[in-house]
């Protein structure tokens, strides 16, 4: 009913089912990473720093429909939950990609047709190149020697179904393309309401 009809009054119930399921991974996130051992860094952490890891992500950004899809529906599913999920969890959203090609529904295709379709749906958004540097900034924070930490730019990629990931796999090459091509280590992360 949310996807298909449009009914966006579904939009709360959902978002707090996303909510949930992110508390998790992040649960397990820093779960990982108290097992890793400590990474060097070009500034000494505080006691509670090498204590207690924390990951959360740099921002939240969502897979776009097209035009077409928009118009039929009155709104974008996924970033109607990436809004809700920024907002409940204090994460900046970020306009990142859109939608090049209005792609078939792909509830309809197979696992093949479905990764050769969504090859070039998506690109940076115009502004994107730009956001993506103030995150840079944002993150590589200078050290009082001038120097920055290595710590990659850590993105959640939100969408409201699973089927084969093709979808988010395109998402997420565009993404890493872009920081490629501007020097930047990205990290990826990818979170859907569902799996079909």
């Amino acid at each position: 009913m949310y996807k298909f009809r449009g009914h966006e009054r579904y939009a709360p119930l959902l978002t707090a089912l996303l909510i949930r399921a992110f508390q998790a991974m992040s649960e397990e996130q820093n779960s990982a990473l108290a097992k890793e051992p400590p990474v060097p860094v070009a500034y000494p952490a505080t006691l509670a720093q090498q204590m207690k890891p924390q990951w959360q992500p740099d921002a939240v950004t969502y897979v776009p429909v097209s035009s077409e899809r928009l118009a039929e529906r009155g709104f974008n599913q996924a970033e109607r939950l990436a809004d809700g999920l920024a907002t409940a969890c204090r994460l900046p959203i970020v306009d990142l990609l859109q939608r090049q090609i209005n792609t078939t529904k792909q509830s309809f295709k197979s696992r093949g047709e479905r990764i050769e379709t969504m090859k070039n749906a998506f690109t940076i958004n115009p502004d994107g190149m730009q956001l993506i540097e103030e995150l840079y900034r944002k993150v590589h924070l200078p050290t009082r020697k001038g120097m920055s930490h290595a710590k990659p730019i850590q993105i959640l990629l939100i969408d409201d179904i699973y089927t084969t990931g093709s979808t988010l796999d395109a998402c997420g090459r565009v993404i890493l393309n872009t920081c490629f091509s501007m020097e930047i280590i990205v990290e990826i992360y990818t979170l859907t309401l569902a799996r079909s």
